[in-house]
């Protein structure tokens, strides 16, 4: 058996798992498990998260700083908002921004992007080897796309959190083997 079919039918038995209705989940789990399999996989590496998003999600950027190092039982995640590193004036330069986290972070960092496809910051992350990427209403490659004018994108962003949190805890805790893809 294929191993990522492995860790998207794990994924898919987590979010059954909840009792959470999370039927427009399981029909794109394999394009979650692209994206996520990597992401979990660098963090478990040592690399820092460097979270950024626009300005209708900057909420969710706050929420998953506050919440990812919640559960104490696993150790801290390396995370800071992009924003926090930079100067108010919004016309910064984003290679001086990369330039900046390869110093500080020894090259050695995750850009995870929330927000609109047709965002600067969405380019930001697409040009960094090492991205996680949550784009609303586009269809870029390598991303987890969704759309704005679903009622429930907020709704949907906390439980793809959840789902992305119990990932890296069972990557941790070695409950996820290479038998699942990761």
């Amino acid at each position: 058996m294929n191993s990522d079919l492995n860790f998207a039918h794990w994924t898919l038995e987590l979010a059954r798992k909840d009792g959470i209705s999370m039927g427009w989940f399981e029909e794109r789990r394999f394009e979650w498990c692209q994206i996520a399999s990597r992401f979990t996989k660098d963090i478990i590496e040592g690399s820092a998260i460097i979270i950024c998003s626009d300005l209708q999600k900057k909420w969710f950027c706050e929420y998953a700083i506050q919440t990812i190092n919640a559960n104490t039982a696993r150790p801290l995640i390396p995370i800071v908002s992009l924003e926090s590193m930079l100067p108010n004036d919004t016309t910064f330069d984003l290679m001086l921004v990369e330039d900046m986290l390869n110093v500080a972070f020894n090259n050695k960092y995750i850009i995870w992007y929330i927000g609109y496809a047709n965002n600067k910051l969405v380019e930001f992350a697409k040009n960094h080897q090492s991205n996680f990427i949550w784009a609303f209403d586009g269809n870029l490659q390598t991303a987890f796309n969704l759309k704005s004018d679903d009622i429930n994108s907020d709704i949907q962003l906390l439980q793809l959190f959840k789902i992305l949190n119990k990932t890296i805890d069972a990557m941790m805790f070695d409950e996820i083997d290479d038998g699942y893809g990761i």
